[in-house]
């Protein structure tokens, strides 16, 4: 394990052990020790700002416009709501942060100062508050990683090391949107870049510390996990390997769907920008109004109790479908408006409910293994990870759905690669001019 060069130069007084090496370890155990530290104070405050912002929304959705508010409410509240979020981002420290349709960086320059990290929690609480069809990851995976860029600042960390805390903050709090260490621990390995020169041992270790002392934080508190889907039991039986295969090929586009729509988007709205903030956000609340009075209120906020109401059988193939198609346009529009907000758990509902469609157009598809494969199958694509998407999609549907999620998530990996290359041999200037021959 290599020395820091901040700890190089010291002395220890170990009998037998080089001072080097002893610094080192009393580093690597500050590192580990802030590192479940960290894991603690990021799912207390998930769970703080999960509840809140959770409870508010109830509040004015529910309790103030009804349990399916009439069409002039909705749109009175998103564009409200929308107005809010634009005095937000224009007063609040730091002003949200990135865009996130233009790169969503996980934290500012600047991000690891309080009022920075204050603000960003603010800008996301309003939007999530009014009706952004949007999780609290995105809204909260910038104050993790800034509190604790900050944190390897308050406790002297070398620089090597406090770089990888950023990392343990966002690995945290993954761990605590799903009740997992695994969930928050391995996405990290899909995230390190390739040469890196510290040793995997020394890469994982603090998020799985994190991610361990996140989800026993959740037990003490007996708190439940942000995302799960009671689907019941998902059984193996002959046919559902074909099942599964078929979900992948067919479903894994859905998760594209907001990625492709959104810088179709996005020139309205900077043009929007150029003018004045506000009357972006506002336009924004508006047109997302209009979103949830047209598709219906399957439609709105995260995706994950409403994908239940999907999938309850109430509703016919072609209201499963505009359900779908109101969420991927809702959700790229926030994007694309500014609502600072994740994309995990809408894409999760797209999948879902897309799987749950193919139910209903061929019946023989068991419903568990539609919506599960279908959630697995998106998220695969939607995040561009697929690792990831594994451990999401068992955390959202129970971890003995993990075989048949492999299947669909390597299959609409696949699928979507053997695309890509396809769609680069098409535009390769090679082919260009033979077609013009």
């Amino acid at each position: 394990m290599p020395v820091p060069d901040e700890v190089a130069d010291g002395s220890g007084t170990g009998a037998g052990v080089p001072p080097a090496a002893q610094m080192e370890s009393k580093t690597v155990a500050k590192l580990l020790a802030v590192s479940g530290l960290l894991g603690v104070v990021v799912a207390l405050g998930f769970e703080g700002f999960e509840t809140l912002s959770h409870r508010s929304r109830e509040w004015v959705w529910h309790d103030l416009a009804g349990a399916h508010p009439r069409a002039a409410v909705t749109l009175a509240i998103t564009t409200v709501g929308g107005l809010a979020l634009g005095l937000a981002l224009r007063y609040a420290p730091g002003h949200g942060g990135q865009h996130p349709a233009d790169g969503h960086a996980l934290y500012s320059h600047d991000g690891d100062r309080l009022s920075v990290i204050l603000g960003v929690l603010v800008v996301g609480f309003v939007g999530l508050v009014a009706g952004a069809s949007l999780g609290p990851e995105g809204a909260v995976i910038p104050a993790a990683a800034g509190l604790s860029l900050a944190a390897g600042r308050w406790f002297r960390l070398p620089p090597a090391l406090a770089g990888l805390l950023p990392g343990v903050g966002i690995s945290a709090l993954l761990a605590t949107m799903f009740g997992s260490p695994l969930a928050g621990a391995v996405p990290v390995m899909e995230m390190v870049p390739a040469g890196s020169a510290l040793p995997m041992p020394l890469l994982m270790l603090p998020s799985l510390t994190a991610s361990a002392t996140a989800v026993l934080t959740l037990q003490v508190l007996h708190a439940e996990p942000a995302g799960y889907l009671e689907l019941g039991h998902v059984g193996f039986a002959r046919g559902d390997l074909a099942w599964a295969v078929l979900i992948g090929v067919v479903v894994g586009g859905v998760g594209l769907l907001v990625d492709w729509l959104t810088p179709v988007l996005r020139p309205l709205t900077r043009r929007l920008d150029a003018k004045n903030v506000l009357i972006t956000t506002t336009v924004g609340g508006f047109g997302l109004g209009l979103i949830y009075v047209v598709g219906g209120d399957e439609a709105r906020f995260s995706g994950v109790p409403e994908l239940l109401e999907v999938t309850d059988g109430s509703l016919a193939l072609g209201a499963v479908v505009l359900a779908i198609a109101a969420k991927v346009i809702a959700t790229a529009w926030c994007v694309s408006v500014g609502f600072r907000g994740g994309k995990i758990f809408p894409v999760a509902f797209m999948g879902g409910a897309a799987g749950f469609a193919l139910h209903l157009a061929i019946g023989g598809i068991p419903v568990g293994v539609a919506v599960g494969g279908g959630i697995a199958a998106a998220l695969a694509t939607g995040l561009r990870a697929p690792v990831t998407a594994v451990l999401v999609a068992a955390s959202l549907v129970g971890p003995e759905f993990l075989p048949l999620a492999v299947i669909c998530v390597v299959v609409s990996h696949a699928t979507h690669l053997l695309a890509d290359q396809l769609a680069a041999f098409a535009n390769s200037p090679d082919q260009t001019q033979g077609s013009h021959a």
